[in-house]
């Protein structure tokens, strides 16, 4: 990475020194033909010019020799196609640790009945569960999803995470890649996988949930819904995420759910079950410092979660006041309402932590980050130093964690992976997640510290 580093400033200087000459040769128009000839015998000489470059060229063009040094140790580019499928980019259907929830029991009454009630239905419906970013869906739905009526209601259950990116093929491919727990190998026929989708599915009654979708192409959806409403028994149902009232219209069958914030009472629940979790005392000047920023946050459980997180580590009431009186806007609405609460909560953190927590917008947006390989990155770019006696991968780890508690990184877990060099020999690590207004967070912060350079 050093060597990289180093022969990218190299080749940056070669791009000045043709555009230091290109301007010098552009003055010297017009000059008397004396003067021209001069300036080939000189230290301007083009032709000396010419073999000064070639030789800084030469040296640039090692990096020939560390990009494939780099592929030998797997790293990649950071910068995907939108339109690229990636299986590791995708929420799952397992509860979070962290399963506490407030304030969402009686959506997931409502939710629940809606699923059971469809039951005379010979069609597939389509329900949504539908509101702006950091309110919980995925929450809900995996809530739901979990629930032990819903599980014996339904003889068939499948989670199929979509998120931007929107494929009829490999989406009908990984339904019946979940309904078989088998591979698909079919070629990307559309009439074939409607026929193999038939056969896996049958009468079964099933839940699909598609979670997080932002397609908004009614043409891609006039494709894949009426497959997916074609086979099942009745009562079977989809249920989908999704933020945008336009994919909503598109495909709900019935009635969506709109997920709304959290009430004041549920709120101070969600706020001080982070806040006060880490050895913070209760204390009555401390409650009513709490509530105002509470009211601040306007019942986002993202915004209140890291609020609460970051609280934790807050043991004076004095800091706590400095934290009330900042300026983050109220009336939390939308993201651009909502960013500078988060604003508020970066620029308390330590300055590693913010370093380390900028560093993951080089990720793709729901990007599977595996903890290991992010503390080495890390490492490798100087982000972290030695603390006494907690060497770099303890306190690679220590911020990971931190930062995992205050909700900048979530969806903690343990995974199974498949050895990088021989690709079979299977290991155990730890992966996490950003919400998605973390990562525009992340955006937002490093091209205000670039903007600023």
């Amino acid at each position: 990475m050093k060597e990289l580093k180093s022969v990218a400033y190299e080749a940056d200087d070669v791009l000045d020194d043709f555009q230091n000459e290109a301007l010098r040769r552009q003055c010297k128009i017009g000059r008397s033909t004396t003067l021209k000839v001069l300036s080939c015998i000189t230290h301007n000489s083009p032709l000396l010019f010419r073999f000064e470059m070639s030789k800084k060229l030469m040296n640039v063009l090692k990096i020939n020799k560390l990009v494939k040094e780099i592929n030998k140790f797997g790293l990649e580019n950071s910068v995907h196609k939108e339109e690229e499928q990636h299986p590791w980019r995708e929420t799952h259907s397992k509860p979070d640790d962290f399963t506490k929830i407030f304030g969402r029991d009686d959506d997931k009454e409502v939710v629940v009945k809606l699923l059971l009630n469809q039951q005379a239905q010979r069609k597939v419906q389509v329900l949504l569960i539908f509101g702006m970013g950091g309110l919980g869906k995925t929450t809900l739905a995996k809530i739901v999803y979990n629930d032990q009526v819903v599980h014996q209601h339904f003889q068939l259950k499948m989670w199929h995470y979509v998120s931007y990116n929107f494929d009829a093929i490999a989406l009908l491919k990984s339904i019946i890649e979940l309904a078989t727990n088998g591979s698909c190998d079919l070629p990307g026929s559309i009439e074939l996988l409607k026929k193999r989708l038939e056969q896996v599915i049958g009468q079964n009654r099933f839940m699909l949930v598609l979670d997080d979708v932002w397609n908004e192409d009614e043409r891609k959806w006039d494709v894949v819904k009426p497959l997916l409403c074609s086979v099942g028994g009745p009562g079977s149902v989809i249920l989908v995420t999704c933020r945008s009232k336009k994919v909503a219209f598109i495909m709900c069958t019935v009635k969506p759910h709109e997920l709304i914030f959290l009430s004041e009472k549920d709120s101070w629940e969600l706020f001080s079950c982070k806040a006060f979790s880490n050895g913070v005392e209760v204390q009555a000047e401390l409650v009513t410092i709490g509530r105002c920023i509470v009211n601040k946050c306007g019942g986002l459980p993202i915004a209140l979660k890291t609020m609460g997180g970051l609280l934790s580590s807050k043991q004076k009431v004095q800091e706590w006041k400095v934290i009330e009186q900042s300026n983050t806007g109220d009336n939390v609405g939308g993201k651009y309402e909502v960013m500078p609460i988060l604003k508020l909560i970066y620029k308390y953190l330590s300055s590693e932590m913010k370093q380390c927590f900028a560093f993951c917008a080089v990720f793709p947006k729901d990007y599977e980050i595996e903890k290991n390989r992010l503390i080495k990155l890390w490492m490798a770019n100087g982000l972290i130093q030695e603390e006494g006696t907690m060497g770099l991968t303890q306190k690679g780890a220590f911020i990971f964690n931190e930062l995992v508690w205050r909700s900048f990184l979530q969806d903690e877990k343990v995974v199974v992976k498949y050895g990088v060099y021989d690709g079979n020999t299977p290991y155990k690590t730890i992966v996490c997640k950003m919400h998605d207004l973390m990562h525009d967070l992340t955006k937002d912060v490093t091209d205000e510290c670039a903007s600023t350079k």
